[in-house]
């Protein structure tokens, strides 16, 4: 292996682990086994690395691409082969994705954004193409709407390679096939109800209303709008680039007065994410309890997670880098919060398998893995679109199943 070649593999294992923005150019060349300044002969910056593992990343998704060339005769088993190509992609390229993701949007250079945003348009062109073709030939349900179709097949794909507990070559392929499965197969074994006779929609509702409530409490005090201030601050320019300072400014106080709330900046991401889990948590056990049937709460989780996305749209930009926050030991409310939802989340999947109303897509874990995949990952794709027509989607893709039945 050239050393050129071995700086970037030493590069974006360090990217994938500690993140771009928190790896200095030292760490590399030590992982790299070479002295600081020698690294400099073969990459003038940080920022030069990310963009070479970024490149390369695009040319192995537009490999992918040319692969397939023209759309088969039957594009709804390419489309679900496509799926797991990209996915396989993400696999081998978790450090670019990353950048892409989470570091890009808040601190990255205009020079590496441009890069970023130069994702190639021949992938979305083929993503169009086969679901034009697959509904052309009556393989997926009319009601189905094709652009939300389009968004989350790729958004959620293109992160499998990044699931937790699936980051195996075996497991992405896993992962990629049980998300193909519910958006094109479903998950329920009966329809759901009409979602505005639920009783599980109006807790859902209702927590919504909640939040809103909440929210406007606290703006009307000073504590609140500071908190505000450093939420905002936090998912535009990521947890670890924001300094107080940042904060009381978008605050209108003074950096002295902001100590007069908070002690610190972990004292406010404890505080933002910690409250944004317990009240998730609290509308999970709401809806779990109100549910007549595994199928109704399964319905109404997934509301859930859709309003929960839309109002607490900040929280979920700062939750972008979550790995690296967990490791630096300000998310481990948020952790916790998380791993409770989760566990209610399988149980959920087991009862319905156990009671007849849910297939058995894969194991529980997994499903619930991917669940949450697909409500979350192409939020910032879907917050323009109404949430009914969101809603809707997902009635007839998750829980039903996308596929024309033959």
């Amino acid at each position: 292996m050239r050393r050129r070649d071995e700086i970037l593999a030493a590069a974006a294992e360090l990217f994938a682990s500690d993140g771009y923005t928190n790896t200095s150019m030292r760490e590399v060349a030590a992982a790299s086994g070479i002295l600081a300044g020698s690294l400099y002969h073969h990459f003038e910056s940080k920022e030069a690395i990310a963009v070479e593992l970024v490149e390369a990343y695009h040319a192995d998704l537009v490999r992918v691409v040319r692969e397939f060339g023209s759309v088969p005769v039957d594009p709804l088993p390419a489309l679900r082969a496509y799926a797991q190509a990209i996915a396989a992609v993400s696999f081998r390229h978790p450090a670019a994705l990353q950048i892409s993701l989470f570091d890009a949007p808040t601190t990255a250079s205009s020079s590496l954004k441009t890069v970023v945003h130069a994702e190639p348009a021949s992938v979305d062109r083929l993503w169009r193409s086969l679901i034009s073709a697959a509904s052309a030939a009556g393989a997926i349900k009319d009601g189905v709407d094709l652009r939300i179709l389009r968004y989350v097949l790729h958004r959620t794909t293109l992160n499998a390679g990044l699931l937790w507990g699936w980051q195996t070559p075996s497991g992405t392929r896993a992962a990629a096939e049980c998300i193909t499965a519910l958006i094109f197969d479903g998950l329920a074994t009966v329809a759901p109800a009409r979602a505005d006779s639920s009783k599980t929609t109006r807790v859902v509702d209702d927590a919504r209303a909640r939040w809103v409530a909440e929210a406007a409490e606290s703006q009307g005090q000073r504590h609140g709008q500071v908190l505000d201030a450093a939420r905002t601050q936090f998912a535009l320019r990521g947890f670890e680039a924001t300094t107080m300072r940042d904060i009381a400014d978008a605050a209108g106080i003074t950096a002295s007065n902001l100590y007069r709330y908070f002690e610190s900046k972990d004292s406010m991401i404890h505080a933002i994410l910690g409250d944004f889990s317990d009240r998730l948590t609290e509308a999970y056990r709401d809806v779990i309890e109100a549910g007549s049937s595994v199928v109704e709460i399964l319905d109404a989780i997934l509301w859930l997670l859709d309003q929960a996305g839309r109002h607490f749209s900040r929280e979920i930009e700062i939750l972008q880098g979550f790995k690296r926050l967990l490791d630096i030991g300000v998310a481990d409310r948020y952790q916790e919060g998380a791993e409770l939802r989760f566990g209610l989340l399988v149980n959920v999947i087991d009862s319905g398998v156990a009671a007849g109303e849910l297939s058995q897509v894969a194991a529980s874990d997994l499903v619930a893995t991917c669940l949450r995949e697909i409500m979350w990952s192409p939020m910032r794709n879907l917050a323009p679109i109404s949430a009914l027509r969101v809603r809707d989607f997902y009635r007839h893709s998750v829980l039903s199943g996308a596929a024309a039945r033959g």
